[in-house]
Parts: structure tokens; sequence; C-alpha cells
């Protein structure tokens, strides 16, 4: 790749496209007092049968990645292209060469108010989302990334888009995807601070045999976020997700694809013994502070709580709540290099009174390009 550098990037050799490179390189070093409970912080992964005090140390470099992005003029305004990955794909093992395998994160392109490809979800608040060491922060919030159709307008000051998006279910055998997932967000941000309010419609269908009854069920969410900007230095945040069959846009409310006792999560519905699908109502929230108390370093809190309103005994294994609480500390060393400490806390209670937790400690190392 040659040619001119501007703002915008490098202009590709007889074309109207430029390119743009960026990145970070980042190391994680992990110290668990009570379980290993792997690279995440993630409650619901960990184990209620292990006696606490097992500590772990792990360190990786998984987080790195690399953002590769494109735009081109036209007739009716820049087509824009963005491809991310990292490598938190399968793959590798720490016995030589702790090798991983590289997984898309973005994909998609961009024009005229449209969006088609791979990337967060439009039932998402990133202004209520807190900045932590922990890959995926705490619990309670909308977290995920899928493929999907956008379209975004600008309505006064702020920015109202829709979406079809990939209808992937989980908890219940059988599941057929047959209709993409619907939402709607209106989103405003000022000097202030800011605000959204989002909507989710699914369509949940099985073909399990065990389904005699009705084998279709409607979910739906709804997710309102703020963001509070006290003074330059000073920010305070809070969101809220809430729904029926909701699922797995609530972070860790995933679950087994099973209606028994051997279930281990929320999900979004499972099968009655009158072979009819019912729908699981879940909640969440989180808030966060974050202070900066010089231009180099920066303070942040944050809390997040999830849960299922699974009957107990039908789902005893499966886990009733999950929180997770954070306070991290970063340091700007250089413009490109930031390095960070982070004490963060996970519980997990399940349906039948059980519970563990686990405290971690994360000390990070980031080389921004």
């Amino acid at each position: 790749m040659a040619g001119t550098n501007d703002s915008k990037g490098w202009l590709l050799p007889g074309t109207n496209t430029s390119v743009t490179i960026g990145g970070y390189v980042k190391l994680d070093m992990i110290y668990d007092t009570d379980q290993d409970i792997g690279d995440l912080h993630d409650p619901s992964v960990l184990d209620t049968s292990v006696e606490d005090g097992d500590s772990s140390l792990r360190a990786h470099a998984r987080q790195s990645r690399v953002r590769l992005g494109t735009s081109t003029p036209t007739d009716i305004g820049e087509a824009k292209t963005v491809v991310e990955a990292d490598f938190y794909g399968g793959g590798g093992n720490e016995l030589f060469s702790n090798s991983r395998g590289l997984r898309i994160r973005h994909a998609y392109g961009e024009l005229n108010g449209w969006l088609a490809g791979q990337t967060w979800s439009n039932f998402m608040h990133f202004t209520a989302y807190p900045t932590t060491l922990d890959f995926n922060g705490p619990v309670g919030v909308s977290f995920i990334r899928q493929a999907q159709i956008r379209y975004t307008m600008g309505i006064g000051d702020g920015q109202f888009s829709v979406s079809a998006e990939n209808p992937e279910t989980s908890g219940f055998e059988g599941s057929r995807d047959t209709v993409p997932d619907l939402t709607a967000r209106y989103k405003w941000a000022g000097s202030g601070g800011g605000f959204e309010v989002a909507g989710l419609a699914r369509s949940l269908k099985t073909d399990d045999v065990s389904a005699t009854g009705d084998d279709a069920a409607f979910g739906y969410g709804v997710m309102a976020a703020g963001r509070l900007n006290v003074t330059s230095e000073t920010s305070l945040m809070a969101g809220v997700v809430l729904g029926d069959g909701v699922g797995r846009y609530l972070y860790s409310s995933y679950s087994n694809n099973d209606s028994t006792a051997s279930r281990t999560g929320i999900g979004e519905a499972y099968i009655t013994s009158d072979g009819d699908l019912e729908t699981i109502e879940a909640y969440g929230f989180n808030v966060a502070a974050s202070h900066k108390w010089t231009p180099k370093f920066t303070t942040s809190v944050a809390y997040g709580f999830l849960e299922g309103d699974q009957d107990e005994t039908l789902f005893p294994n499966s886990f009733q709540t999950l929180e997770s609480a954070y306070f991290s500390n970063f340091y700007q060393v250089a413009d490109p290099v930031t390095v960070g400490v982070e004490l963060s806390y996970a519980n997990k209670e399940l349906a039948n009174g059980e519970s563990a937790d686990n405290t971690r400690l994360q000390l990070a190392a980031q080389f921004s390009f």
C-alpha cells in the first residue's frame, strides 16, 4: 500500500479511497484469589462446587487488535468500511507458543445513513458503559456484536436508528430462527452528558418434539441509559435493561439449551411440561463513576447486577443472580501508552441457594497505534 498520506489516511494509488490502520497491543496479567475462571471476569462461569481459596495467575495478550478502515467519496456521501479483529478466537495453548486464533469483531460498510455487516447491536447503551481493564466489564448491560442492517437518521439534536439483526436464541431445545430481531433506538449527547432509549422485538420458535403445545413466543426488551458530566473531570452514568425473552441481549444471561433441571443459565425461554414455549423475564442494571485526577491519571468505579425470573423448582442449578464490581485506575505514560491496575469482584447465586464468588487483581499495559 502506498500513496499520499493526508488527515484521512493513505490514498490508494489510482483510486480516491483513503485507508487508515489502527489498533493496539495489550498485555493483561491476572490474579484470581478464589477460582481460575479464565481471561474474562465473568460471574456466570463461577463453579459453586469449588471451595474458595484456590488462587490462580495467568497472563495473555489476546485483547490486542488491529483495525482497517476505508473511506471513498461518492455522489451520495462517503462510503466507509471497517474491518477489526482481535485474538479471542479459539486454538492455541500455554505450553509452547501461546498462539490464539484471529476472530472478526467488526466487518461492516456505511453509506448515506445505511450500515450493513457485523458490529455492535443497535440495542446497546454506550452512554453508560464504563471503561475497565477486564475485557467485557460489568454484568447487567447489553453487550453483543452481530450481523445486521441498520438505518440512522438525525432527529433534532439526536439520532434515531432502526435495525434488523441476527436472531440467534439460547435456553431451549430445537430453536428455529425464522425472523430477524428488530430494534429501534434514540440517542442524544451534549457537553453536559447524554441519554438513550431503545426497544427490541423478537420471534422465538422451536421445532423440538417435546413442544406439543404452543411452539412460538414473542420476546421483547427495553433499555434506557444516561450520563451526567458533573464537571469536565467527573462523570456519572447508569443504565437499565429489562424484558421478557430478552435473553442473550443481557451480558452473561445466555444458557445451555436445556429445559430440565440441568439448565445452567437464564436464556430466552424454555419448553414447559405442557409442551408450550414459555419466555423468561430478566433484568439488569449498571452504575458507574469516573474521575480524571490529572490529565494523565483517571479512576473509575462500576457495579452491575443481573437477575432472571426462573422457577427454582424447575431449574435449581440455573443461576438466578449475577453481580460484578470494578475499581479501575488508568495512567497515560505517553500519548500511545497506557498502564492500569484494577480490582474486581464477581458473585453468582443459583436458584437452589448455592453461591460462589471471586476477587481479581488485574494489571495491564496498552500500546496504541
